[in-house]
């Protein structure tokens, strides 16, 4: 074993007694400690909608891509593959049985230019 490795078994075991110790717990379960941390959880993701609002601004001032637009695309892609085999199941079970398949109509024929 390493000495890093020592250390980080150490701490680990250090760190489990202190939260384990009562009062760790009663400082964790105090409604003000719970409050910050629910309001620290908050801004954090207050923050990080901020910052992607303001990556969308930018990226929509220089016509660059965004995530949304990738999403989009990806969806649009899904959804095609999706209805290109449907269509291709639809394409083989015709084949296999022609009598079921709808008549198609012959093309008139076409005149010869003069």
């Amino acid at each position: 074993m390493s000495l890093l490795e020592q250390v980080k078994d150490v701490a680990a075991r250090q760190v489990g007694k202190v939260l384990a110790s009562d009062a760790t717990l009663k400082v964790l379960s105090s409604p003000q400690v719970k409050n910050a941390m629910v309001a620290a959880i908050n801004l954090r993701a207050e923050a990080r909608d901020v910052v992607e609002l303001g990556v969308k601004q930018v990226a929509k001032q220089l016509d660059l891509v965004t995530r949304d637009d990738v999403a989009k695309l990806r969806r649009s892609v899904r959804d095609l593959q999706h209805e290109l085999e449907d269509l291709r199941e639809q394409l083989a079970t015709q084949q296999e049985s022609p009598a079921a398949a709808p008549a198609v109509a012959a093309k008139p024929a076409t005149r010869k230019r003069k």
